[in-house]
């Protein structure tokens, strides 16, 4: 009864919405629509108030074999035309030999259209709204190219098939508007004008366009809804086969439907290439005659063919393949056959077995039935209209929206009772669970409040014992030769055995003493940075006035050992603007300048008196950080170089490209390269070494850059 109640409904809103597009156009013209003769159509009597469009129907001028441009019939000679009317494929046309046009070929429409003068005055702009064109078109009017789709050409290589409705707007003018069309179909079966063009205000067509686009978004909706549903069902559930059948089902309908009419695909995606927008609409019309037949052959088994699901698995994806693998121009040639020889009986065999559940009284049936008859009538509809012998339009989602919708209600209504009898089952035992539910709430609440503390406490237990013994490790293990050295120049002074140098082995032990009291400090530092202890303030800092800072800082060390002190800062080598000093760093101002006085500090320990020390500032722009630039820190000295086979190591702990000529008490303690990888890592950056033996050595360091401004309380 709803279903029956729906349908009527929904046959009063089409019966309304016809008469009232009647009634509009009577009231606006009080005689029949105009209809276009001998190549022209009179719209004189047009009113411009009322919001109404016209059907250009009736006689057109012909040019086969011709793409003829406004100009060409401006001419003295124009070319000759035959009458031709429309809406019509070309292939119904007769040449002059009496013989039907083919289908691949290209051709020039022309209409002139008489509008009065309060159309031009009142309705600035009107638009002509074509359906569709098979297989590409151009339009021109009043001697202006407005639109089309594709690209026309006189063979198959040259066109470029596109075939979608589209809005064509344009300026009228008092009398005579002249509308040309240009048309080539290499790509298909239809070719041509085939389907009503109409004209009208902006807004009139406008808003046709929106509610067509909007009721096939609106149905297209309605099936990824309910295809969506009934896969979670089948997920959930995978007993229920026929809940995966009908999710299929609906998504090759909405496959079908988004695709053809106003081909809203095509629409939303201009760029989806047309060959497989037609291979989605002949594949999803042969898949949805599969899933058909399976999902009643499902739902009825007492009443199915035998075989049937069998041989309709190998007919239809047999057709489907046939889609897939071959051009527009092969297999549309067989839509004939397929609708009539392949379609029509899985239609006819679908209702065969609604019929004979509906007699046997299987539940469901009669609605499923009265559904699929209202289907079926849409479906032959579309089948005379695509094969072009009924002038309507495609109406197979409205029929297919209703019949889906009964199966809905059947299988929601399967659904719904075991639901229930599986809620009143359950609800016995969730009553008498909740309480032990409640009880394993608060304990579980409980425990998970008790692990969190532990599991914080154990953190801080992992971070202590990690940093005491990796410290206690290292001191055990770096600082027994320093303190053995110490020792033995301790007891030789005591026993007397050194007695000549004496302030010389003293100064030794002092040397050796301030080596350990740095090489601890220096482990205690590297392994609070290896165990994440060592909390960085970073900040966004100027990174030239901090460069120079950090120059100044040293300058007085590094010339108070006769080493010549340069910079060299961007502005100074026309990397930059003069004065440009925006250029920013995210960094920690003390833990970078402990990069760069361990660099400087090394480079004055292995640079002899009158060599130069060179700390360089530059930025390159470069792809691989999302800043786009990265800043390089470089200090260069003049000093002994390093050994190839030792560039890669000496950033290891303890590792120390020491020559023999640098004396023991300039030794450092083989840590400071190590901290400063391990801070470039908290920086996000890296660091390395070029250097030559006996040319001397350049460590460089990198860091993200760019332009902008900092906030003052960034500033170090």
């Amino acid at each position: 009864m709803l279903i029956s109640l729906f349908m009527l409904l929904f046959a009063a809103i089409v019966l309304f919405h016809k008469w009232g597009n009647n009634d509009a156009i009577s009231t606006t013209i009080n005689t029949a629509p105009p209809i276009a003769k001998q190549g022209t159509l009179d719209g004189s009597g047009l009113i411009t108030s009322q919001a109404e469009s016209i059907a250009l129907d009736g006689e057109w001028e012909f040019y086969w074999r011709q793409l003829l441009e406004p100009i060409h019939f401006q001419s003295a000679y124009p070319p000759v035309s035959e009458l031709v009317q429309l809406p019509a494929p070309w292939t119904t046309y007769s040449d002059s030999h009496g013989s039907f046009l083919p289908s691949e070929g290209y051709a020039t429409y022309r209409l002139r259209v008489l509008l009065p003068k309060d159309v031009s005055e009142a309705a600035r702009t009107l638009a002509l709204y074509p359906k569709s064109i098979a297989s590409a078109y151009r339009i021109w009017i009043n001697g202006q190219l407005v639109g089309g789709n594709g690209s026309v050409g006189s063979d198959r290589i040259s066109e470029t098939p596109k075939s979608y409705p589209e809005i064509v707007y344009f300026q009228p003018r008092t009398g005579w508007n002249e509308i040309i069309i240009q048309v080539s179909n290499f790509s298909q079966r239809n070719a041509g004008i085939w389907q009503r063009m109409e004209l009208g205000t902006a807004d009139t067509i406008s808003w046709e366009r929106i509610l067509h686009v909007s009721a096939q978004s609106g149905i297209v909706g309605i099936f990824g809804v309910m295809s969506l549903y009934y896969a979670f069902v089948f997920w959930n559930r995978k007993q229920e086969t026929s809940a995966l059948l009908y999710s299929l089902l609906c998504m090759s309908v909405g496959v079908r439907t988004v695709v053809l009419g106003e081909s809203t695909a095509l629409y939303l995606l201009p760029g989806l290439p047309w060959e497989w927008a037609v291979k989605a609409e002949y594949i999803s019309v042969a898949m949805t005659a599969l899933l058909l037949i399976l999902f009643i052959n499902r739902e009825y088994p007492a009443e199915a063919v035998r075989h049937s699901s069998v041989l309709a698995g190998i007919i239809l994806p047999g057709c489907m393949s046939l889609f897939l693998f071959t051009p527009a121009h092969v297999y549309t040639y067989m839509l004939t056959p397929f609708t009539w020889g392949v379609l029509f009986p899985s239609l006819l065999y679908t209702l065969y077995i609604y019929l004979r559940s509906a007699i046997n009284r299987s539940k469901g049936a009669l609605t499923s039935m009265i559904g699929f008859l209202f289907f079926m009538a849409f479906a032959l509809n579309d089948m005379l209209f695509y094969t072009v012998h009924l002038p309507t339009e495609d109406m197979l989602s409205i029929g297919l929206l209703v019949f889906l919708l009964t199966q809905a209600y059947n299988l929601s209504s399967r659904f719904s009772r075991a639901l229930y009898e599986s809620e009143q089952l359950s609800l016995q035992l969730k009553e008498s669970n909740q309480r032990l539910e409640q009880i394993v709430e608060e304990r579980t609440r409980s425990l998970r409040k008790t692990n969190e503390e532990l599991q914080e406490a154990n953190k801080k237990m992992s971070d202590s014992e990690l940093f005491r013994t990796r410290l206690l490790s290292n001191i055990s293990h770096e600082l027994s030769t320093p303190i053995t050295s110490i020792k033995g120049f301790a007891k030789a002074l005591r026993d007397g055995i050194i007695t000549t140098d004496a302030p010389k082995y003293v100064n030794r032990i002092y040397t050796r003493s301030l080596m350990l009291e740095r090489m601890i400090h220096d482990l205690i530092d590297l392994t609070k940075l290896e165990t994440h202890q060592v909390q960085f303030k970073m900040q966004d800092v100027y990174v030239i006035p901090f460069m120079l800072e950090l120059f100044l800082k040293y300058e007085t060390d590094v010339h108070a050992q006769g080493i010549q002190y340069v910079i060299d800062m961007p502005e100074k080598s026309g990397l930059l603007e003069p004065k440009d000093e925006d250029w920013i760093v995210q960094l920690d101002p003390i833990r970078l300048e402990q990069v760069v006085s361990n660099l400087i500090s090394n480079a004055l320990r292995f640079t002899s008196p009158a060599g130069i020390i060179h700390v360089q500032l530059r930025l390159a722009e470069t792809p691989d950080t999302e800043q786009g630039w990265l800043a390089y820190i470089c200090v260069k000295d003049t000093g002994v170089g390093i050994p190839p086979k030792w560039q890669e190591r000496i950033f290891d702990r303890f590792e120390q490209a020491r020559p023999p000529s640098v004396q023991d008490e300039h030794k450092g303690s083989g840590l400071g390269l190590s901290i400063c990888k391990e801070i470039m890592h908290y920086h996000h950056g890296d660091i390395g070494v070029t250097s030559e033996p006996g040319l001397g050595s350049e460590f460089c360091f990198r860091l993200p850059a760019w332009k902008g401004r900092v906030s003052p309380n960034d500033k170090p």
